[in-house]
């Protein structure tokens, strides 16, 4: 383990103190079905009521449940926020993001559109993007308005995967993706993997945990059934892990958000530079004393920071 120091705010470190104190050894030993009850406890706990003004209405789309975001006036171009969950592929769902997708289709007007896919391990790599694709095909299909894709963490790597098959099946892409803090290329590949391995609340065995539940049951990849996971054993499925793609050219214009303290970090920074490279218009911001999964703690500067910056990229990206 790596002693590195970790310059947080005074309210950063109580967010991760927090956050921390949901998942107690005991609780992590207990089981998945303990540590979702823990996740979805400690999302409640952060989560501030939701703008009384919206209209939310749970359905099911091509068989995966929904939750969409009505504002009472839509904006002009109606474009939707088609909203992937994180979690490391195995936890969260409609509730744990809730909140979050309540004030963004409030504050930026726009409907948003929550997607409940299915969860590692018992739905390993590729049901969760096979759920995402679905919906996303389904409400095209119902509706031309253009789709902007937002997703944070493994829901950021479930938006990348789909822009990738939405390009290889000739499918109509999103007008634009928001990627916070995605995880995009395969574990222990990237230098930020191992100078950030202790970080706080995303440590190294954490990350590889999320990934061999994701992964491990899949027979189209290359991940080996060893708990520990290096270098050597990358994924080349792009849809796995979006930065193996071997072109990201003619993929929707992006957005991608990092935190000074995750160890995803590179991930975003890497796929960001790759996107450039190909031709795609991209913004890269990298936000000072942010930590992994801090999307939630709204008390803090950081946070507030980035979902300014969240609500500043679905202004540009849904502009025609």
């Amino acid at each position: 383990m790596i002693n590195k120091p970790y310059l947080l705010s005074d309210a950063m470190a109580r967010f991760v103190t927090q956050s921390e104190n949901f998942f107690p050894a005991d609780v992590v030993k207990q089981g998945l079905s303990a540590q979702r009850a823990a996740y979805d406890a400690m999302a409640q706990h952060f989560s501030p009521p939701r703008p009384a003004s919206l209209v939310i209405t749970d359905s099911s789309i091509s068989g995966v449940l929904t939750r969409r975001y009505q504002p009472p006036f839509q904006q002009a171009n109606q474009t939707r926020i088609l909203f992937v969950h994180g979690g490391g592929w195995y936890l969260g769902g409609l509730d744990s993001h809730d909140s979050f997708c309540a004030q963004l289709a409030h504050d930026c007007g726009i409907t948003v559109i929550a997607v409940d896919y299915r969860l590692a391990p018992e739905a390993p790599y590729p049901a969760g993007l096979d759920d995402l694709s679905a919906v996303y095909q389904a409400l095209l299909a119902q509706d031309s308005s253009p789709l902007l894709l937002v997703g944070d963490s493994a829901g950021g790597n479930l938006v990348a995967a789909l822009t990738l098959r939405c390009r290889r099946n000739k499918l109509v892409q999103a007008c634009g993706q928001i990627l916070i803090y995605p995880a995009l290329a395969p574990p222990a590949s990237l230098p930020s993997h191992q100078n950030l391995a202790d970080a706080p609340l995303l440590d190294r065995d954490s990350l590889n945990f999320c990934w061999r539940n994701y992964s491990e049951k899949s027979s189209d990849n290359n991940c080996a059934s060893d708990r520990q996971y290096s270098s050597l054993e990358l994924f080349n499925n792009s849809e796995l892990c979006p930065l193996q793609a071997q072109s990201l050219a003619l993929l929707p214009r992006a957005t991608i958000i990092a935190g000074e303290y995750d160890p995803l970090i590179d991930d975003a920074r890497y796929y960001s530079q790759q996107l450039v490279q190909d031709g795609v218009s991209t913004q890269f911001t990298v936000i000072e004393g942010l930590v992994h999964g801090a999307l939630r703690a709204t008390q803090t500067t950081e946070a507030q920071l980035l979902y300014q910056t969240i609500c500043n990229a679905v202004q540009q990206l849904t502009d025609n």
